[in-house]
């Protein structure tokens, strides 16, 4: 088995086991995350924060999608990991601006959250399955 092939099946577990935890993370629990994460960036800029969530989540898409393509997935597989990433990406930037102007997270932003996630959960178990079989 080649070496992308074996990464690619532990990032697709890895994402799928983060994915799950997150979509079964109750509304009361994301509340009070987002309170401790208010006071922590009670200090910071906001465009400080974006921007690191933004590099961060970026470079860790980009990994994923250039080991689906590395692995030999047909071409169209990763161009649907790119853009459900891409997509992801968006939503996480959507809800951390909500959070840090507004203040708290609402259920529209909550169900948001929990509709990416049980997507990507599937995205990594489907892109698991893909490459072991």
């Amino acid at each position: 088995m080649d070496i992308a092939v074996k990464l690619t099946l532990v990032a697709a577990l890895v994402m799928m086991g983060y994915n799950i935890s997150e979509f079964v993370t109750s509304y009361e629990t994301i509340c009070a995350k987002t309170e401790e994460f208010k006071k922590m960036m009670a200090e910071t800029q906001e465009g400080v924060v974006r921007r690191s969530n933004l590099l961060l989540s970026l470079f860790l898409s980009t990994v994923f999608t250039c080991l689906t393509y590395w692995s030999g997935l047909a071409l169209w597989i990763t161009a649907v990991v790119a853009l459900k990433l891409l997509f992801t990406l968006c939503c996480s930037d959507l809800t951390l601006v909500h959070v840090l102007r507004v203040g708290d997270l609402t259920k529209k932003f909550y169900m948001l959250t929990k509709v990416d996630a049980l997507f990507n959960a599937a995205l990594g178990l489907g892109i698991a399955l893909i490459v072991v079989l």
